[in-house]
């Protein structure tokens, strides 16, 4: 049984099953980002992008049916008693280092590139022309042959390594088993990587955790690149993200950060102000430090939602006060995220 979705439930706080499936693939609407941020669950975004409905579904059953958790009203889940005692009993379980870094890349993609990566620079060392390369599209082969006809020198090899080396020292900093894991993933000349489940069995964990530990070191190796110039970080870096947010997202964000209001933005970049709205909750919830609240709240507004809604933001409910429901709705959300951002503080 596979308990990995127990860490993301809770016993006192019933959480959608959706949003759950949602933040794991990152499926970013402002809805699910919210419930993300209300959850405590934001840094999994994207954690397990290969997983579908059906294979979450199928482990949640299971969890259901080992009476580990319930399900309830409104298709929400929750932590039973027994669920409780399970993870308490449990040995502990691995603590993902590098879950903040999510926005960074697409971790399946950026990962499967290192590999591949490494593959050609292995082979290359060998001085062979002919071998099967790892599975992965088209796109990023062509990519990577850019790449390797770029770097691929005599000193290709030494500078792999060397780098190779600066990133397990730093992978072993932050916890042991994530240098074995990456060298041992390495797919190389008479060399084929370990499986999950060799992974697994090598360093004792559960699969649960084998599946956290993957990705985190795959965020590692993205934050890694980010820092460093090596050959392997040049070939990462054209997918690392530069904020959380999408490209038109941050070109909405700045255009209101320097003082354009939100009709003028829709203007001037041919957007309904609905797409703008979105754009800028998304930006509240991935980056509420940086957000101007007093510009996008306007103090009467602000004196309104303080009067009329205090206590759990997860309960408040709706309602308009104005002939503009969709701009109240969007002044209630944003009022809903700054509040929530700071009870989560």
């Amino acid at each position: 049984m596979n308990t990995y979705l127990l860490r993301l439930c809770s016993y006192r706080q019933p959480r959608r099953i959706r949003v759950i499936e949602n933040v794991l693939t990152s499926h970013r609407t402002v809805a699910n980002l919210f419930w993300a941020q209300q959850y405590g669950i934001l840094e999994w975004l994207g954690a397990r992008r290969q997983a579908n409905q059906d294979q979450l579904d199928f482990e949640l059953r299971e969890l259901q049916a080992a009476g580990l958790v319930e399900v309830v009203a409104d298709n929400q889940v929750k932590l039973t008693t027994t669920g409780v005692s399970f993870q308490e009993e449990q040995p502990p379980v691995y603590e993902p280092a590098f879950y903040s870094w999510y926005w960074l890349a697409n971790t399946k993609v950026a990962f499967l590139r290192f590999l591949l990566g490494f593959q050609v620079v292995s082979e290359f060392s060998y001085h062979n022309r002919h071998y099967v390369p790892l599975n992965i599209s088209f796109a990023e082969q062509q990519q990577v042959k850019s790449w390797f006809n770029h770097f691929g020198s005599d000193h290709l090899v030494g500078d792999v390594n060397a780098e190779l080396q600066l990133l397990m020292n730093s992978l072993e900093s932050e916890d042991e088993r994530l240098p074995l894991a990456l060298v041992n993933q390495l797919i190389g000349h008479g060399q084929t990587g370990w499986t999950l489940d060799q992974l697994c069995n090598h360093l004792q964990l559960n699969v649960a955790d084998g599946i956290t530990l993957t990705h985190d070191l795959a965020l590692a190796i993205c934050a890694f690149s980010r820092a460093t110039n090596g050959p392997l970080a040049c070939l990462i870096k054209p997918l690392l993200s530069a904020t959380p947010l999408s490209p038109s997202n941050w070109r909405t964000f700045k255009m209101v950060s320097s003082g354009r209001t939100i009709t003028e933005v829709a203007r001037q970049r041919r957007l309904k102000v609905s797409t703008v709205r979105e754009h800028l909750l998304t930006a509240a919830i991935l980056m509420p430090q940086l957000l101007n609240w007093d510009q996008l709240l306007p103090i009467k507004v602000r004196q309104y939602l303080d009067q009329n809604y205090q206590g759990p933001v997860t309960e408040w409910q709706f309602a308009s006060w104005s002939a503009d429901s969709n701009a109240d709705f969007f002044y209630f959300r944003l009022y809903q995220i700054l509040q929530g951002s700071q009870t989560n503080e």
